[in-house]
């Protein structure tokens, strides 16, 4: 197996963990635990594994003042809100279509580059947004849950406010395990806060509860975060991207399968306009960058 084999079916292990983990997720509320209590045990519980694996990498933990406030911010919008919004979805939409509305995020960074930083609208950018825009408005007809859906476009929204920050931030050159594992810390304080206040933190759960957010912690935070840097490293981001489309499609099946979720010949049409959205975005990306590499 060459390594951009070895790339793709690390990065196709990743999307499934990704596109997996929600089923559990919203197993774990059948089991005594709601969206805030999933949110903060999954950062919380994350630590030790991430704790571990730098400590077997040797890397510094040390950060400064600048480097503190930025992902305290990367917190706040990542683990934290992104989470929230998601998670709470699953309490009144399918996670297939929850997951498919989420994973729109790529298209809706293109969408803010236009509007906000005035980049130029090419005929592939408008493609996209016109198939994920008709994606979206086709999900809206007869009996639907506004709440559901209006969570999983937040979630979308703001994750791809927290990719823009990371890009114009600077962090992301940070190792990334010592990025996820502050990440981890902010977001495990601010959802202990947010739940205390609230009264909405449970600390009895069922046994097969716990054992759910303990995998989601060990698979969402830590795994597949490895999977997706091997993904990166073998195949390159643009493949891993491609692979990554396996995400939603992986949740909309393992909802049928675990959930009995129902699926509509039209939501099938409307998951498929999404994704071919995604993907044109995706491969514009791709050979932007071969063109830019071709230039030098």
């Amino acid at each position: 197996m060459n390594n951009k084999s070895k790339g793709i079916v690390f990065g196709v292990l990743a999307a499934f963990i990704f596109g997996f983990t929600p089923i559990l997720g919203k197993l774990t509320y059948f089991e005594g635990s709601n969206t805030m209590s999933l949110t903060f045990y999954r950062s919380l519980l994350s630590l030790p594994f991430l704790y571990s694996m730098l400590k077997y990498k040797k890397v510094d933990f040390k950060i400064n003042k600048i480097q503190c406030k930025k992902l305290a911010i990367l917190a706040l919008l990542g683990p934290t809100l992104t989470a929230l919004t998601l998670y709470g979805s699953y309490s009144y939409i399918t996670v297939g279509i929850s997951t498919t509305i989420h994973y729109i995020y790529p298209v809706l960074v293109i969408a803010a580059s236009i509007l906000i930083f005035k980049e130029k609208i090419n005929k592939e950018k408008l493609i996209a947004l016109v198939f994920s825009t008709v994606g979206i408005m086709m999900f809206f007809e007869g009996s639907y849950n506004i709440k559901g859906f209006a969570l999983a476009l937040l979630s979308s929204v703001i994750f791809a406010t927290y990719l823009l920050y990371i890009d114009k931030s600077g962090t992301k050159k940070m190792y990334h395990f010592k990025i996820t594992f502050y990440l981890s810390i902010f977001s495990s304080i601010y959802l202990f806060i947010a739940g205390t206040l609230s009264s909405s933190l449970v600390l009895v759960m069922t046994y097969k509860g716990w054992i759910f957010t303990v995998i989601i912690a060990f698979f969402a935070s830590f795994l597949g975060n490895t999977f997706i840097m091997i993904s990166i490293k073998y195949a390159g981001p643009a493949v891993t991207s491609i692979v990554g489309l396996f995400e939603p499609i992986t949740s909309i099946v393992m909802g049928i399968l675990f959930l009995h979720e129902p699926i509509t010949l039209r939501n099938v049409i409307a998951c498929i306009l999404i994704l071919l959205g995604v993907l044109i975005v995706t491969l514009t990306k791709e050979k932007i960058q071969e063109d830019e590499q071709g230039f030098v």
